[in-house]
């Protein structure tokens, strides 16, 4: 038998008592409110996972397009601000798909009730009133909001060095306890090398989000894309099988594998459905016709209960996607088992 020579690689180990302690801490920060979840501004979603989203978590947030995904993130980039005061962190957001400015111009859009066409003067000249009360809301966001945009499509090993440097420089001016959420919009348009397929750069992608939450505080949230099966004439005819599924994501096995929640906005309007999924859910808004419901199906959740199915509704020519309340109508469906008991 011949033995094996150690070097200087090797891989570090502790007793289970350190882990029992850390968890141990973590709980009671927690009942104390020492430590706490980011809460967004959807509380069906804070309802269905921690409070909010937890640090050092990976949240992938797919759908078609038109789906309000990039909206969705938008709104996160500042209202984690709005509904989190006391937390100390930062937002660095890769944004591949659209440029900086016009990020801004859909959170002013979102805070005026004005579409992103009125705000550009796209059929009149917007009126001076409307131009100062966006001035002002433009110095407001520069001021409050610490958030950083990459605009420029990047490799992995790019993004995970830019993290890091971010991280370090950001952790030496707010000091211990600081946190770092990081956006990219979308998987896609991540860079690969020489001869990497698009599925090879999404593991590549993954594993490194899955490295990063293990050595410093941050979140990740992921904006990605649906393939088009759901878009089947097989999928639209068969109420069974309306709801998106974990094959319905663009490379599906490393998104689910290395995400903590997999939330997928569906808008079934788009497919031209009446009626939506087993016990036909309604695609336009019962309160108000002309609006279409979007339905959340947080498919994955490593903290508690998934297959929920959270109502909303399409706000997106303002750039936002609203909670549906209609008082004495279930909020929360579970997916699966309405999927069974409808069959």
């Amino acid at each position: 038998m011949v033995e094996r020579s150690f070097n200087s690689k090797w891989l570090s180990y502790k007793h289970i008592q350190d882990p029992a302690k850390e968890l141990m801490k973590y709980m009671d920060d927690r009942r104390h409110g020492l430590q706490r979840s980011l809460m967004t501004r959807w509380s069906k979603f804070n309802n269905s996972a921690m409070g909010g989203i937890d640090w050092n978590t990976i949240i992938t947030i797919a759908g078609m397009s038109g789906c309000g995904k990039s909206s969705i993130g938008n709104e996160l980039e500042t209202s984690l601000f709005d509904k989190n005061p006391d937390e100390k962190f930062s937002v660095l957001s890769f944004n591949f798909e659209m440029l900086a400015p016009k990020q801004v111009g859909r959170k002013i859009s979102s805070k005026m009730n004005m579409t992103v066409q009125e705000l550009y003067s796209a059929r009149e000249a917007l009126s001076d009133e409307h131009y100062a009360k966006a001035q002002k809301l433009a110095r407001e966001i520069s001021a409050e909001y610490d958030i950083f945009y990459v605009d420029t499509p990047g490799t992995v090993d790019e993004m995970y060095n830019t993290i890091m440097k971010f991280h370090k420089n950001e952790l030496a001016k707010k000091g211990l306890g600081y946190g770092t959420v990081i956006f990219l919009d979308h998987t896609l348009l991540t860079k690969g090398r020489q001869g990497q397929s698009e599925r090879e750069i999404l593991v590549s992608l993954y594993k490194m989000c899955m490295t990063v939450k293990k050595h410093i505080k941050c979140i990740f949230i992921v904006l990605s894309q649906l393939n088009r099966d759901i878009e089947s004439n097989e999928r639209v005819s068969n109420p069974q099988v309306h709801y998106p599924m974990k094959k319905d994501l663009f490379g599906s096995d490393s998104v689910f594998h290395g995400s903590d929640y997999v939330l997928i906005s569906h808008k079934p309007c788009m497919l031209n459905l009446q009626v939506y999924g087993p016990k036909k859910l309604p695609v336009l808004n019962p309160l108000n016709r002309s609006i279409a419901m979007i339905y959340w199906h947080l498919i994955k959740n490593r903290d508690g209960e998934g297959g929920l199915i959270m109502s909303m509704v399409d706000n997106l020519k303002y750039n936002r996607v609203d909670e549906y309340f209609n008082p004495g109508e279930l909020q929360f469906v579970n997916q699966e088992k309405e999927q069974l008991n409808g069959q």
